[in-house]
C-alpha cells in the first residue's frame, strides 16, 4: 500500500554534565534518529534551518504531550546553537580586545564575559528547587548568574511548576532577559502554557513571543518504521508481514518507549524458543503493550505510596494518619479517573469501604487539588507515569 515517506532527522547532544536523578535516563532517546510522519515534519523542518534561535524566534517553545520527542529535538536545536556558538566566538569575529561581535549584521557587540556553559539542560522542576535553594541560602545571584551565563538553555516540562509562582516569576524574568540578549532559549511543555491550570499569564506571555512547535506522537508511517528500527537495533528478524500485524495491533498514538516495549515482548517470545512471526507472538506483544493504557487500582495504590513514602497496606488500612488520609484519597480519586471502576469496588480494594466514603474522598480530594499545590502537582505526575508506562 501506498505510504506517506518518513523523514529521518540525526539526533544530536551537547555534551552535558552528568547528574543524578530519575530525568537522567530520559535525556538519551532510544533511537540515534527522528523519524518523522506528516504529523512532525514541522520541528524536522526548524531542525533544518540555519538560523539562530535569535533570529526565528525566541524563545523557542517545543509543545506535545509525554513521548512525542521534545527533549531529543530540544537537544539537537541546542547542538546546531552551540556550533553557532563557537563559531561566532572564534577568534576572526573578535572586532577587538573584550568584544566578541555578533554575526547577525548590524548587531551591537557585547562585551566578553566568563566562560560560558555553552549549554545549560534543566528540568524545569530541578529550576524551581535549584532558586528555593538560592533564596534560603541567600545566593540568588549566583543561582541567576549561571542560568544568565549559558549559551543555550534548555527548560524541560515547564508544566511541572504549575502553581510554583516564585519559581515562574523567576523563570519569566530570565527568559525575558534571556531574550533582550539575544541568548538561546529552549522551553518544552506538555502543552500551550495558556491551557494550563497553574501556569500565570505573567510566565505564558514570556513563553509565547517566539517561535512555537506543535509535536505529535508517532502516526502510522512513523510508527511502522519506528518498529522495523527498534528491531533491527536488537538484531531481531521481522518479516514486513509480521510488522504490519503489530502496528495494526497496537493502540494508536503510542510513544517510542512503549514501542520498544513490544519489541522487548518479541525478544522474549523469541528467547523462549518461539519464532518472532508467529501471529501468537505478536498478539502477545500487543496484549503486553495494550494493558499499559489503563492501569489498575494496585498499580494506582502503589504509584501514590511511593510518592507519599508509605506502603501499600498503609493505604489500605484504617489509620486516619492526615498523611496516609491525603494518599488514601488521591489513589481512590485516580482509580475513578483511570479506571472503569465503580465506587463500590475502589472501596473494597481499600480495606472494604462503603462507596460513599469513597465517593466523599474523591470530592473532596478534587477540592483540594485546586488549592494545594503540591497536590496538583503529584496527580499530575503519578497520571502521566502511568498512563505513559511502558
Amino acid at each position: 500500500m501506498d505510504r506517506s515517506p518518513v523523514e529521518t532527522l540525526d539526533l544530536l547532544r551537547p555534551p552535558l554534565p552528568a547528574r543524578r536523578g530519575r530525568r537522567q535516563q530520559e535525556v538519551t532517546p532510544l533511537l540515534p534518529v527522528f523519524l518523522a510522519g506528516p504529523e512532525n515534519r514541522f520541528p524536522v523542518f526548524v531542525c533544518r534551518q540555519q538560523e539562530a534561535i535569535a533570529e526565528r524566534g525566541n524563545p523557542l517553545l517545543l509543545v506535545g504531550g509525554s513521548g512525542s520527542g521534545k527533549t531529543a529535538i530540544a537537544l539537537t536545536l541546542a547542538t546546531h546553537e552551540e556550533k553557532r556558538h563557537r563559531t561566532a566566538a572564534s577568534p576572526e569575529t573578535v572586532s577587538s580586545p573584550g568584544m566578541v561581535s555578533s554575526p547577525a549584521a548590524g548587531r551591537e557587540a557585547r562585551p566578553e564575559g566568563p566562560p560560558a556553559e555553552t549549554v545549560l539542560y534543566l528540568p524545569a522542576i530541578d529550576f524551581a528547587r535549584g532558586f528555593a535553594d538560592a533564596v534560603q541560602a541567600d545566593d540568588v545571584d549566583h543561582f541567576r548568574q549561571r542560568i544568565m551565563s549559558s549559551g543555550c538553555l534548555i527548560l524541560d516540562d515547564v508544566h511541572t511548576i504549575a502553581d510554583k509562582l516564585p519559581a515562574q516569576e523567576e523563570l519569566a524574568a530570565r527568559i525575558e532577559q534571556r531574550v533582550q540578549e539575544q541568548r538561546a532559549t529552549i522551553l518544552t511543555c506538555r502543552r500551550l502554557p495558556t491551557e494550563l491550570r497553574g501556569i500565570r499569564p505573567f510566565l505564558a506571555s514570556r513563553m509565547l513571543p517566539g517561535l512555537t512547535v506543535p509535536m505529535e506522537r508517532p502516526g502510522p508511517e512513523a510508527r511502522r518504521e519506528i518498529v522495523k528500527r527498534l528491531a533491527q537495533q536488537v538484531e531481531l528478524p521481522l518479516a514486513e508481514e509480521t510488522v504490519d500485524l503489530l502496528c495494526r495491533g497496537l493502540p494508536g498514538g503510542i510513544p517510542v518507549r512503549r514501542l520498544n516495549a513490544a519489541i522487548n515482548q518479541l525478544r522474549l517470545w523469541e528467547k523462549n524458543g518461539g519464532q518472532v512471526d508467529d501471529p501468537r507472538a505478536v498478539q502477545s506483544a500487543v496484549d503486553a503493550v495494550g494493558k499499559a493504557s489503563e492501569p489498575t487500582i494496585a498499580q494506582i495504590t502503589r504509584a501514590v505510596a511511593r510518592r507519599f513514602q508509605l506502603k501499600t497496606s498503609d493505604l489500605k488500612s484504617s489509620t486516619r494518619r492526615q498523611q496516609v488520609v491525603r494518599a488514601r484519597s488521591l489513589a481512590m480519586l485516580l482509580s475513578r479517573q483511570l479506571t472503569g471502576s465503580s465506587f463500590q469496588a475502589i472501596g473494597s480494594y481499600f480495606g472494604g469501604r462503603d462507596h460513599t466514603t469513597v465517593l466523599h474522598a474523591c470530592r473532596k480530594t478534587e477540592e483540594l487539588i485546586e488549592t494545594n499545590s503540591d497536590l496538583h502537582q503529584t496527580a499530575d505526575e503519578v497520571t502521566e507515569q502511568l498512563t505513559q508506562a511502558g
